[in-house]
């Protein structure tokens, strides 16, 4: 008994053929290859790439977005009305998805050109509304103010050594300051002079808290546990 070297079967002494491979038992000849598409033969896009595909199917669905606002906004009045505002919405939208999917690890500077997005937009939402201006005296320190306490608590975050609690009570002291200029911007927008009353129940209500994570972030930092701090 011999054994075919090409399949392994065994095979009758004398066999010049072998019966299953329709081979020469002794001769080993070179299987042939396979040819096809594996997993491994494709080519995966790279992430740049993904981006801009990303990037142009969004531009698509924004123009869609604007050209049905517009279109029906005329279909169902007189003239263009309020298919303004959808459009220069949908318009920020789509530069603000732009800035995210090509300026992703630059955090300042999306933070700083998001901002002048919402500005522009809040200024040209502003000129085709009617009735009393609002842009430059509510809209644009409210927005430039909340990106600044934004940009404060982004540089903190990389000025931090040990990231932690530290980050989050720098976030609810940034948000009580918003929301004590907010009403400040809005107060004397509206009325002329300043009147306090949310913002500080606001901030009285964060603020605590954020001293409490500050204290727990720093006293951990110096490897003090707390189930020892507080003898239980």
């Amino acid at each position: 008994m011999t054994l075919c070297v090409n399949c392994g079967v065994e095979l009758d002494d004398g066999l010049k053929i072998c019966p299953l491979c329709g081979k020469d038992p002794e001769k080993r000849e070179e299987q042939e290859q396979i040819s096809g598409i594996y997993p491994s033969d494709i080519i995966q896009l790279e992430k740049k790439e993904n981006r801009r595909y990303l990037w142009e199917l969004s531009g698509i669905i924004a123009f869609c977005g604007i050209a049905v606002c517009t279109i029906l906004d005329l279909l169902t009045g007189k003239g263009l009305n309020w298919s303004h505002f959808s459009d220069v919405s949908i318009t920020a939208a789509w530069v603000i998805l732009t800035l995210y999917l090509f300026a992703y690890k630059r955090i300042l500077t999306i933070v700083t050109l998001q901002m002048l997005t919402i500005l522009t937009a809040l200024f040209f939402i502003d000129l085709i509304a009617t009735g009393r201006e609002w842009f430059f005296p509510v809209g644009l320190p409210v927005t430039v103010a909340g990106f600044i306490l934004a940009g404060t608590v982004i540089l903190l975050y990389n000025a931090f050594h040990l990231k932690g609690l530290n980050i989050i009570a720098s976030a609810f002291v940034a948000l009580s300051g918003y929301c004590i200029v907010t009403e400040i911007i809005f107060d004397i927008y509206r009325n002329g002079f300043v009147d306090l009353q949310w913002s500080l129940i606001v901030a009285v209500s964060i603020l605590p808290i954020a001293i409490i994570f500050f204290f727990f972030h720093y006293r951990l930092k110096k490897g003090n546990r707390l189930d020892s701090f507080f003898h239980i």
